[in-house]
Parts: structure tokens; sequence; C-alpha cells
């Protein structure tokens, strides 16, 4: 084997091994579909009404950076997003929090690229003969340590989370590898806390994947020009042959 053919070989062993590792262990998307069955929400007054989303994106160790895309909101019959979110961070709230946009009437998005704690507020009116559901899409940038983490908890009127077997959460993913993901159902031997008089509220969620994880755009031109690389310098060998 001569020493260009040497070189063609190693040169397709580190296209091939940094794909492999660079895609193990950095970023992915992958997408989930949430369901809540909030109808049995349809059946309160105020208080506890009015009801509220209450999204969290938290930071791990702050080493890499991770992004949560929420869309096709689907509230049902008779469901409808209501006024305007609340964003809260660690800089403070409103326009400072720079890593939350949008809003439950389109795209709700998550960063933790600048503060550690990301919360999106927003109230909602609840069908009472339909689940609430929405895409929930993850960049999966793995922390050494402690991971990022996105969370779902349903508020009532008091700002309070409605109780769960697991304090306020009815989703969260933890940003492991693999994720670790897991949903947890309303406690109904707690009544909600802006109603302490009020029966416990029955609600339910799941969660499901949508998609399979794919490679991030920057991985994917990674391999993309290693394979350009490797075919130019065929033709060359090529074109010295027919020389």
């Amino acid at each position: 084997m001569n020493r260009i053919s040497r070189l063609f070989f190693h040169s397709l062993g580190i296209v091939l091994g940094t794909w492999v590792g660079f895609n193990a262990t950095v970023c992915h998307a992958v997408s989930f579909t949430v369901t809540i069955n909030t109808t049995s929400l349809a059946t309160y007054g105020a208080p506890p009404a009015p009801f509220a989303l209450e999204f969290q994106f938290n930071d791990g160790d702050g080493t890499v950076n991770n992004t949560a895309t929420l869309s096709n909101f689907n509230f049902g019959i008779g469901g409808t997003p209501v006024g305007t979110p609340t964003y809260n961070c660690t800089s403070g709230s409103g326009v400072s929090c720079s890593g939350i946009t949008g809003d439950l009437s389109s795209n709700v998005i998550l960063s933790d690229s600048s503060d550690f704690f990301n919360e999106f507020i927003q109230q909602f009116t609840p069908s009472s003969s339909d689940p609430l559901s929405f895409l929930l899409n993850l960049t999966t940038n793995v922390e050494p340590v402690t991971p990022d983490s996105f969370s779902l908890a349903i508020f009532d009127n008091s700002g309070t989370g409605i109780p769960t077997s697991f304090f306020d959460v009815f989703v969260q993913v933890d940003i492991t590898n693999p994720l670790t993901i897991a949903t947890y159902a309303s406690d109904t031997s707690q009544s909600p806390p802006a109603c302490l008089t009020c029966p416990a509220i029955d609600i339910t969620a799941s969660i499901e994947q949508a998609s399979t994880p794919i490679p991030e755009p920057g991985t994917l031109f990674l391999f993309a020009s290693g394979l350009v690389g490797l075919v130019t310098w065929r033709r060359c060998q090529q074109s010295r042959g027919q020389s």
C-alpha cells in the first residue's frame, strides 16, 4: 500500500471516528407529543379557576446549552389560550428574559443560553371534552454532571401549582443520555391551593416520542465535509491514472 493510499484510509478513519464520537455526545433534536387530560378543570369555577400552563427550562452545569421548542398547541373544542404570557428568569422578568419567546397561540421557545432559570406562564381555558396537547422539541446536549431540565405544571388562580404525585410537576424531561422522562398525575388527596374546600382535581399526563433523534445541522455538516473531501481525493486519483 503506497503512502497516498495509507493517507486516504487514515483520513477515512478520522472522518468516521469523528462522526461516531461527535454523534454520540453532541446535539440531537428529538420530538415528543405531550398530552394533558385537563377536561376536569372545565368543571371548576373561580376559585380555583382560571388556570395557567407553566413551563420551566432550567440549566444544569452551565457548560452546554439546550433549547425547548413547544408548538402545535391543541386546546380542544372550547379550549383556548387566554391573555398574554408572563416570562420569569434569573435575570428578572419580561423582556430581560432573552431565553424565552412566544405564546400559546403560536410557539413557545425556551433556551438556557442566558439564564439558569427560565419560566413561562400563560392562562388558558380548558376544553370540557378534549385533552390539551402540543409538540415538544428538545435539543439534547448532555451536561457533565447536573442535566438541563424541562418541566410542566398547571397553576390555579393563586399562582400555585396543582399538587401532583411529584410536587406540582406533570411532565419532566432531564437531558441525560438516554433522556430521563417522567409523567405524574395530580394528587387526588389534595384540594387545589386556591380553594381548599373544593374537591381535588383529577389530571393525567402522557408523553410519546414523535420522532427519532436527528443530528443537528452542525453535526451533519461535519460528516458531509469529510465525504466531500474523500470524493475530491478519489477524483484526483482517477485523473492521475488517466494522464
